[in-house]
């Protein structure tokens, strides 16, 4: 159809949506002469009051006449059926007459007489195609009673006889029945025949589609309608269309004994919009569902930025956007700034905009959404109904529709998330409103736990009194600037160094004092460093320094003076004058040591060789310090097992809560015939550097499962023993066969047996990692992951690996206060151990306030000098029978020996 076509259709239509044909009934009753248009599809007759057409006289019948309209293809074309009686049959009292002649029904025509139970007389008329207009004042101004009584050569005059329904003898109220259905159905219905003539449209369809006998089989409801029948080998189909923005389904009945197609159309448009809606629904809520385990599984801002992006494709949004709170530098207002954003690619990115950045809320563009957005309540609308403040800055980033979502973070308002429409108008409904909301929530309990991680991160890998990095990011910068220089063929300085006499600090002025010290300290220390250089507290007074690019030792040694100045000026705390010196000790890589525990052993020798020569001072290490000690103690380990040098000592770990023993950890130590009792901070980096340490490992296995039988024997049951696995020893490829075998030679139940790995040695081959791990658990092994929170502390690696405990570091314990950052670690890794179904262990555990802290944080199970040093074994089974002999107490006294340590000290 040409554009020309379609202008003079569209007019034509028009027209004749105008004007149509009119039909009216003139009443002669005891109210006078009363005019009724005709303008429904059917019109009951009768006295009752629910008729459509009320009759006043009692001389008709309740329901006593029917008028049916009845159409052909032309919607001008029609007229009416009058029928005596109901739709059910019953006929009325007294009847029905059309031009005096007695009927049951009659097809009528325009000045026909109609006579209601002898008393009602009524005038049928039809009119002219006219306009609503025209049809009113036609009504309005019409003389009913030259209407009524027309000219004697305009009445109808037909002869008296019986109706089509009695000359054929058939029951007529079925037919009624089935004769009115078209007409009075509210779906539009329409047949043709195969020349592809229309044939008939009930009043639904003229009304639906005044514009189909115009366009005949070009109209959507006909059009492909005779090639569908061609093709097919059914006579009953049904198909979708759309017309203009409707969509309807058009179920369809070839006849084929009388070459006609009837077909009835259904307004489906509400069904449809709502099926889209529920598929928009379960896409948003998939997106939800698939955003926040993407958030659970994954930390870090990209986590955030890749849920974005798959809640802005689900949504269909152009743009979605997260703007975090924070104060104005200069001011101290409440302000927002953008700080997350997805776009689609054929939308611009507006995160780096000015009006997107720094934006204060009393601006007049925000002040209304922060007070609807603290109260939790969401802003949606076209941009076009916003307030003029605001529309002129969405107007900016060619928003049309906006939906902009509260994040709440610890009940408090942290943000909000937007959701732009650029290329079209959008009106949100509720439902996605709330499932955005759900999604808002999920991004909180992301950031919340980003928050949490940052903090554990944070203090995993620095120091809590000083704040300066400790030794885990000290050795992790160590390694890093080891592989750089080794790279580049440069050198690398390692200083260790402590204070001289400050033992005598703490012990006379008190332990604050010297925390205020060694605070100040490590400032002097910041400054003596350039940029790239890091200072770490290793713990205690002891401080060590990494110099990464050094052209030559002197560049070391000039480091070292500037310390050793910058300690001499006096430090002023509360009143005291304090003067305090540092010994340090330098190693220089490469000639000093290739590795970096290597490099700090040599640094720490140097250290004390400094401390012999004078304190104050500070001394290059020099390979003539130690070789024959480090010679001898290599040696001499290489025999110890032989030799039977070696002895296992254990620790109880204990339930506060019942005061039970629960577990032991075996710890290895070595009785050197010569030297004594020989430190495993000594041997155990010997061993490992020389390979020993597995050789040694499998030992200590072997041993602690025998003794823990033995113990099992003498009825001490449940009692689980925990064994360390160095490095070596985990990354060994028949580890898991040889932990079976020990299992079944020792006769040890799989459950007793728990085996303990540190974050490095687990992240180290995480793939790795997970299959020996897994294939442990399959032997029945419990896997403890020990010195949590001095590694990466990883959320993610603990729901990769399969650990049964988390053992939390001493580190955290040592320095445990009310109030106190380690109280806060230590409270988020019980609630985080809680949330995974793993056990919490604390270690370290010494004096009876961290036992009342660790008590109050509902940590149960705790490990350290306040309850047992490592003990030998005869010393252990005298503890573990007194601990098994207080079970047997009433629980009274129970309670008591829970709440002290006394009967295992």
């Amino acid at each position: 159809m040409t554009t020309l076509d379609r202008l003079e259709y569209d007019l034509v239509v028009e027209i004749n949506q105008k004007k149509q044909a009119r039909h009216l009934l003139l009443f002669e009753d005891k109210e006078g002469l009363r005019l009724v248009p005709l303008e429904a599809s059917s019109h009951s007759l009768g006295r009752d009051p629910t008729n459509s057409i009320v009759l006043h006289s009692k001389a008709v019948s309740r329901q006593h006449a029917l008028l049916l309209r009845v159409t052909s293809s032309n919607p001008n074309d029609y007229g009416f059926l009058l029928i005596d009686g109901d739709l059910q049959g019953q006929r009325s009292t007294n009847g029905i007459k059309v031009n005096g002649v007695k009927c049951r029904s009659r097809r009528l025509q325009d000045q026909d007489l109609l006579t209601l139970g002898n008393h009602i007389k009524a005038r049928y008329i039809a009119v002219a195609p006219q306009s609503d207009e025209e049809f009113e004042e036609y009504c309005r101004n019409a003389d009913r009673q030259a209407l009524f009584s027309p000219p004697a050569s305009q009445a109808t005059v037909i002869p008296e006889q019986p109706s089509a329904l009695e000359e054929e003898g058939l029951d007529e109220a079925p037919l009624i029945r089935l004769a009115s259905f078209p007409e009075i159905s509210p779906s539009p219905m329409l047949e043709i025949n195969l020349d592809g003539e229309l044939t008939y449209l009930n009043p639904a369809a003229v009304h639906a589609f005044p514009e189909l006998p115009l366009l005949g089989m070009q109209h959507p409801t006909l059009n492909g309608l005779l090639q569908l029948i061609q093709t097919s080998d059914t006579h009953i189909l049904v198909r979708e269309i759309t017309v203009a923005d409707k969509m309807y389904e058009q179920s369809i009945h070839f006849i084929s004994e009388s070459d006609l197609i009837r077909c009835c159309v259904f307004d489906i448009t509400e069904r449809k919009l709502a099926e889209a809606e529920l598929r928009k629904r379960d896409r948003l809520l998939q997106s939800v569902a698939q955003a926040t385990t993407h958030l659970l599984e994954n930390i870090g801002y990209d986590a955030i930025d890749t849920a974005l992006a798959i809640l802005g494709e689900a949504a269909g949004v152009d743009r979605i956007c997260i703007c975090k709170n924070h104060s104005l530098p200069n001011t101290g207002e409440s302000a927002t700034s953008m700080r997350f954003e997805w776009t689609r690619a054929s939308v611009e990115p507006v995160i780096h905009r000015p009006h997107r950045q720094e934006q204060s809320y009393h601006s007049p563009h925000l002040k209304r959404w922060y007070h609807s957005l603290t109260d939790e309540v969401t802003i949606r609308s076209l941009v076009q109904d916003l307030p003029e403040a605001e529309q002129h800055v969405l107007a900016q980033d060619n928003i049309l529709s906006i939906l902009v979502v509260p994040i709440i973070v610890n009940y408090r308002f942290w943000g909000f998330i937007e959701l732009h429409n650029c290329t079209r108008e959008y009106h949100w409904s509720l439902q996605e409103e709330s499932i955005l909301f759900a999604m808002s929530a999920s991004i909180s309990a992301a950031l919340q736990r980003q928050d949490k991680e940052e903090i554990i991160r944070h203090q995993a890998f620095h120091d809590a009194l000083t704040d300066l990095p400790n030794r885990v990011l000290f050795n992790d910068r160590l390694d890093l600037a080891l592989a750089e220089a080794q790279r580049n063929n440069r050198s690398v300085a390692v200083m260790f160094m402590d204070l001289d006499r400050f033992k005598l600090i703490n012990d006379t002025l008190g332990h604050s004092i010297g925390d205020e010290l060694l605070k100040e300290v490590a400032l002097r220390l910041q400054d003596c460093l350039r940029d790239g250089d890091t200072v770490a507290r290793w713990g205690g007074d002891e401080f060590t320094v990494l110099l990464p690019r050094i052209d030559s030792v002197n560049d070391a040694m000039n480091t070292a003076y500037r310390i050793l100045d910058a300690l001499k000026a006096a430090f002023v705390i509360r009143r005291h004058e304090l003067f305090v010196t540092t010994s340090i000790g330098i190693a220089i890589y490469p000639e000093d040591g290739q590795e970096a525990e290597i490099l700090l052993q040599n640094a720490d020798v140097a250290l004390y060789r400094s401390k012999e020569h004078g304190r104050g001072t500070c001394q290059l290490y020099n390979p003539t310090m130690n070789a024959t000690e480090q010679f001898v103690l290599e040696n001499s380990l290489r025999h110890a097992l032989d030799r039977e040098e070696f002895i296992l000592h254990y620790q109880p770990k204990v339930n506060i809560c019942t005061g039970d023993i629960v577990g032991l950890e075996a710890l290895v130590r070595w009785e050197h015939p010569e030297m004594g009792l020989v430190s495993p901070a000594t041997f155990i980096p010997i061993a490992e550097e020389t390979g020993l340490i597995v050789e040694l490992g499998e030992w200590v296995l072997r041993t602690a499962c025998q003794q823990a039988v033995l113990w099992h024997q003498m009825g001490l049951t449940p009692l689980s023993v925990a064994i360390n696995l160095s490095a070596r020893q985990f990354y060994q490829p028949n580890l898991v066969e040889i932990v079976a075998q020990v299992l079944e030679s020792t006769g040890l139940d799989p459950q007793q047996l728990e085996l303990e790995i540190t974050e490095t040695i687990a992240v180290k081959n995480i793939e790795f990692a997970k299959s020996i791990l897994w294939n442990l658990q399959e032997l029945g092994v419990h896997i403890a992951m020990d010195d949590f929170g001095t590694g990466y502390s990883s959320l993610n690696y603990l729901k990769q690996l399969p650990f049964n405990t988390l053992k939390i570091d001493q580190s955290f314990i040592q320095d445990l206060k009310p109030e106190s950052k380690d109280a806060e670690i230590i409270n988020a890794v019980i609630a985080l151990g809680k949330g995974l179904d793993l056990k919490v262990v604390a270690e370290g555990v010494d004096n009876e306030e961290q036992l009342e802290m660790l008590r109050s944080l509902n940590c149960e199970i705790v490990q350290g000098y306040l309850f047992s040093r490592p003990l030998n074994v005869d010393s252990t089974t005298n503890i573990l029978q007194a601990n098994w002999l207080q079970r047997t107490q009433p629980p009274p006294l129970r309670r008591n020996l829970a709440l002290s340590p006394s009967p295992l000290t």
